[in-house]
């Protein structure tokens, strides 16, 4: 197989993990520099961008506010993959009504059927709608038990 060949397969089964998660950890830099991660649910599309939505009065929103910058993954124990994104962060507020991914958001956030996400118990008027563009994707399959260098492969740039 040509290594274009390969990082296209890559690209496809990292894509398929993503798609098969509701929920991932976003981590930020605070305003004053200290790291922070949060569980948040979210929905990707086939660049590997990540929507999710928060409240106007939260840490996530004011260290996006600090730095537009942040980093998202999503793991599973059970068959060891992990999916590691970084890139910066935007403000889809304004566009929110109109984005197709703020459909599929809304059906990752009503999913489940015994307990909703807590945002939706929140005024839309307090929601902000955020995206994080990505700058760089690394993806690891451990399934197979091969070395590191071997199972963890960039995907973008």
């Amino acid at each position: 197989m040509n290594p274009g060949d390969e990082k296209e397969l890559l690209r496809k089964e990292a894509l398929a993990f993503l798609k098969a998660h509701t929920t991932g950890t976003f981590s930020t830099v605070a305003p004053d520099g200290t790291p922070r991660a949060r569980t948040v649910y979210f929905a990707s599309d086939k660049t590997f961008a990540i929507y999710f939505v928060t409240l106007a009065n939260t840490r996530k929103w004011e260290d996006v506010q600090a730095h537009a910058r942040g980093s998202f993954v999503v793991s599973e124990e059970k068959v060891p993959r992990t999916l590691q994104i970084e890139g910066t962060i935007t403000n889809l507020t304004k566009t929110a009504l109109i984005d197709p991914a703020l459909v599929e958001l809304t059906i990752v956030l009503l999913s489940n059927t015994n307990y909703f996400a807590p945002i939706t118990r929140f005024s839309p008027g307090d929601m902000v709608f955020l995206k994080l563009t990505p700058t760089w994707v690394r993806w690891g399959d451990f399934s197979e038990g091969r070395g590191t260098n071997e199972v963890m492969r960039v995907l973008v740039p």
